[in-house]
């Protein structure tokens, strides 16, 4: 028998514990191999890692439109027309309405060119004690909207005003019309001041 072979029969052989320990040892240093692999680009952009953070319910998509009405302008006069939007919300028909320059069928306009409505908000109307047709109900509410542009004709002002006063919550709106050399005082409208524009053989929101 060689030397080699003389103290290879000397060396012991692995035991069970050495064999089951060894694979353990192994995983471990994958482990670690891996954390390092995932730290070292978080720490290289100088950002700390974070748990999980909660950012509340998911949001709720409503996919089935709703029609609501809306006035645009035909032969000078208001002209109601059906559109679709997300939900029959001020906020989503007010959109609507400035939004539909873009898909107005033949004869028919509106005088919302170049305007946008910067603010859309719903307020609880307070009776004015000079004013006899308005609303008692607690549910009265009042449209302010804020308006970006040069210039807002009447009969823009018919057109946002009727729309919004197909709602029957709605009572008044109220239109801050803001130019970028200044913000004009709120005034309170009602539909009852464009009977006038109303269409041919119809008839206008209060």
């Amino acid at each position: 028998m060689s030397d080699m072979t003389r103290h290879d029969a000397r060396r012991p052989g692995p035991t069970g514990r050495d064999v089951a320990v060894r694979p353990v040892h192994a995983a471990r240093r994958v482990v670690a191999a891996l954390l390092a692999a995932v730290t070292l680009p978080v720490a290289g952009c100088g950002v700390a890692a974070t748990g999980v953070i909660d950012s509340g319910p998911a949001p709720v998509i409503n996919s089935t439109p709703t029609l609501v009405g809306i006035y645009l302008v035909r032969d000078g006069r208001l002209w109601p027309m059906t559109v679709a939007v997300p939900s029959p919300q001020a906020r989503d028909i007010i959109t609507a309405l400035f939004d539909t320059e873009r898909r107005v069928p033949n004869g028919v306009t509106t005088m919302l060119s170049g305007l946008t409505p910067t603010q859309i908000q719903l307020l609880r109307n307070v009776p004015d004690p000079q004013r006899h047709n308005d609303p008692d109900g607690v549910t009265s509410l009042r449209l302010r909207l804020s308006i970006n542009g040069w210039k807002i004709s009447r009969m823009a002002l018919a057109q946002i005003t009727c729309t919004a006063r197909l709602r029957p919550e709605i009572w008044a709106v109220e239109i801050v019309h803001v130019t970028p050399e200044s913000a004009g005082p709120a005034k309170t409208h009602t539909c009852r001041e464009f009977w006038d524009l109303a269409p041919k053989n119809g008839r206008l929101p209060p």
